[in-house]
C-alpha cells in the first residue's frame, strides 16, 4: 500500500536538476531549492520530489520572477521620464 503512494517520485539531485532546470549540470542548485522552501524531501538519503508539486513550484517561481522584473522595469522607465523632464 505504501509503495503506491510513493509512484511517481523524483529520486536524487540529478534527475531532479533535469526535471527543474532541463539540466542535469546543475545539480548543486538543488539543496539551495530546499532550503529556499522547494518541495523537496530526503526518503532514503536522497532527496526526492513529486512531479507535480516541483512544477507548481516553478510555475510560482516564475510568476514571482516575471512581476519582479515587471516592477523593476516600470521604475526604470519612470526615472528615465523624470530625467528627461
Amino acid at each position: 500500500m505504501a509503495a503506491s503512494t510513493l509512484k511517481g517520485v523524483i529520486r536524487g539531485d540529478v534527475p531532479l536538476a533535469r526535471a527543474i532546470f532541463n539540466d542535469p549540470r546543475k545539480r548543486r542548485l538543488i539543496p539551495q531549492l530546499q532550503r529556499d522552501g522547494w518541495p523537496i524531501f530526503d526518503l532514503a538519503g536522497k532527496r526526492c520530489a513529486f512531479p507535480g508539486e516541483l512544477r507548481k513550484a516553478a510555475r510560482k517561481a516564475t510568476r514571482k520572477a516575471q512581476r519582479r522584473w515587471q516592477r523593476r522595469s516600470r521604475t526604470a522607465e519612470e526615472a528615465a521620464a523624470e530625467a528627461r523632464a
